[in-house]
């Protein structure tokens, strides 16, 4: 099998083991027999498990990304683009449970390099949704952006979380309680940087909700 798709295989099948059994759950020896290969092989392509787990970390955050992304592009508005930017990440965590699981799923033991290197792929998504709402708010200082992101990212996390305890719940009722919390702070936020109005006309109510 040519290098590339070993490695795509290896961390598909290592990725089921994490999201099952976590990252002390999982060892080489579970990877390796579940993907056919020997240990050397697995060794050979991640160096270690860590390896393997980052690997696994950062093939989950770019389909996260990108699904996040993409959905953002075909939207018309701020509106329309906070709405699909919170659905795609929902369908994300029903389409791609076990890549979420991964990635939030429950606090993996590692440590050192390991544990700064996944520090600063989560924080790459983050700088995602910071780029995005700048977006829609120009006026505002990086630092305030980053605050806003943090926010944006830790509650989708904490609902998905939820979420997935009660899935009984439908994924369009989860995206509109989220988009309803998120939408009218984010509104506020776009109504306090547009000009004043002229003469005697009041400014803009924020609440809005069309979700």
């Amino acid at each position: 099998m040519p290098r590339a798709a070993r490695r795509q295989q290896l961390i598909d099948v290592a990725q089921d083991s994490f999201a099952r059994k976590g990252y002390q759950g999982t060892t080489i020896e579970d990877i390796a027999v579940a993907a056919g290969v020997t240990r050397p092989i697995v060794y050979n392509c991640f160096g270690s498990k860590d390896g393997i787990y980052l690997a696994c970390l950062s093939a989950a955050r770019q389909q996260l990304e990108q699904r996040i992304l993409e959905a953002v592009a075909g939207a018309e508005d701020a509106h329309g683009r906070v709405e699909a930017g919170i659905d795609a990440y929902f369908r994300f965590v029903a389409e791609q449970a076990d890549a979420w699981d991964v990635l939030f799923g429950g606090g993996a033991a590692i440590a050192g390099s390991a544990e700064r290197t996944a520090r600063e792929l989560r924080f790459r998504t983050v700088d995602q949704i910071a780029k995005l709402l700048q977006r829609e708010l120009p006026d505002t200082p990086s630092s305030e952006l980053d605050v806003l992101a943090h926010a944006v990212s830790g509650a989708a996390e904490q609902v998905a979380k939820w979420w997935r305890s009660n899935p009984a719940t439908p994924r369009p009722v989860v995206v509109q309680r989220v988009m309803r919390l998120l939408w009218a702070g984010l509104e506020a936020l776009t109504l306090r940087q547009q000009p004043a109005p002229s003469g005697n006309r009041p400014l803009p109510t924020p609440g809005r909700h069309r979700a």
